[in-house]
């Protein structure tokens, strides 16, 4: 059978991206629209591919397009040019002055094109796995929807919890796309992006339709088929999907039980641990390597993979120290203690890129008992990874610097 475009049946063939190509689709379709119309489509693509910029940057997500992934410039709400890339977000011109000052990166998301770029990407799914119904009139609204025509009766967000009835993901980052079609002539779509951001889409009523899913799961991360994708097929709905009233109603609840901050958050700190554990791989295998005798050879080990990790003892002698001023600043009692941590924190005022010499002292003495605990560990057995993140990036760690920078106190 001749291919021919879903939209306006003239002969396809354009070898568009099945996902978005800025996003790491790598596999094209052939017939599912035709030139025009998959060009058309480009602005929907490139919609959703900058709302979702930085954090493709931040996992280092390479188009399709290009040989390698790229850096994202951007402009914080407070003027500082950042540059976000491969799990960090720095400033584009290092500034000591700055301290430990957050740096604030904002996601514009969804809105009326970004859920119309939704409909594109489950559209453009439905008709490469259930091409027998891809032309079917039923579909004819919602086609007219994500060429933006009429107002939106057909994409909104969705609640976190139905992804609670598919397979787990294989892939930690990895994108979601489910089609369903049901015995009472309704196709249906759930999209969920970085398991965190998640849409339901009603494509609209068709005749000829049993239960049935598919479970597409995309890694942006891969660099090229077949890594990139898992599917699943199962003869059954797996998320029966009821479109609210209001198609805003699920984005509200959201916001105000904060459960797509919290997802954002969960992801980001995904995507913290992600980029440790790739820093942190070669001084596990180095420090595992240093068992056994002469235990000097473990000793200066530990100490060099200590001291190469100097910025983040010194973010948790912060996270500690401001979490406590923050809590003690207003009560009188505890000013003595207040001064003492904020002191153990400051930079030299003349040479903001330098700790002055208290805060220098306590750097050298939350090493050192990092080096006691990291060097116990490894004289028992050998460490893994968790270890390396308890000490460095946990409570435990944290629980170690805060006995140093309160020991005065005790």
């Amino acid at each position: 059978m001749r291919k021919t475009c879903i939209i306006c049946s003239k002969p396809g063939g354009s070898h568009e991206h099945a996902f978005p190509a800025a996003l790491g689709g790598r596999r094209t379709n052939k017939g599912i629209y035709c030139g025009p119309h998959n060009n058309g489509f480009s602005s929907l693509a490139k919609i959703i591919s900058e709302q979702l910029k930085a954090i493709n940057s931040l996992l280092a997500v390479r188009p399709d397009h290009k040989d390698s992934a790229e850096p994202m410039v951007y402009t914080s709400p407070e003027g500082e040019q950042l540059i976000i890339f491969d799990g960090a977000v720095r400033r584009a011109t290092p500034d000591p002055s700055s301290g430990d000052r957050s740096v604030h990166v904002k996601l514009n998301l969804g809105g009326p094109h970004g859920l119309q770029a939704i409909g594109y990407i489950a559209l453009t799914f439905f008709a490469r796995h259930f091409q027998a119904h891809a032309r079917h009139v039923g579909l004819d609204a919602f086609k007219g929807f994500v060429l933006g025509k009429g107002d939106n009766s057909f994409v909104w967000w969705e609640r976190p919890d139905k992804r609670s009835a598919l397979p787990p993901n294989p892939f930690p980052f990895g994108h979601t796309i489910v089609l369903m079609t049901s015995a009472s002539q309704e196709a249906t779509a759930f999209v969920s992006l970085f398991q965190s951001l998640h849409f339901g889409i009603h494509l609209g009523k068709l005749s000829g339709l049993t239960d049935k899913s598919v479970v597409v799961f995309i890694n942006p991360q891969a660099d090229k088929a077949p890594d990139d994708i898992e599917e699943h097929k199962r003869d059954a709905v797996l998320i029966p999907l009821v479109r609210p009233e209001p198609m805003h109603a699920h984005l509200e609840r959201n916001i105000r039980e904060r459960a797509t901050e919290a997802a954002l958050q969960e992801l980001l700190g995904k995507i913290e641990r992600w980029r440790f554990e790739k820093e942190m791989a070669p001084a596990l295998t180095r420090l595992n390597a240093g068992r056994g005798p002469p235990a000097a050879r473990l000793l200066g080990e530990v100490k060099t993979v200590v001291e190469e990790q100097t910025s983040r003892v010194y973010r948790l002698m912060c996270h500690v120290g401001l979490g406590f001023i923050e809590r003690e600043v207003r009560n009188p009692i505890a000013r003595p203690v207040v001064q003492h941590i904020q002191a153990m924190i400051a930079r030299n005022p003349a040479d903001p890129g330098k700790l002055t010499p208290a805060a220098e002292d306590c750097a050298v003495r939350c090493m050192l008992a990092l080096i006691e605990d990291l060097g116990s560990r490894l004289t028992q057995r050998e460490i893994t990874m968790q270890d390396l993140w308890d000490i460095f990036s946990s409570g435990p760690g944290a629980g170690i610097v805060g006995k140093v920078m309160f020991a005065p106190f005790s």
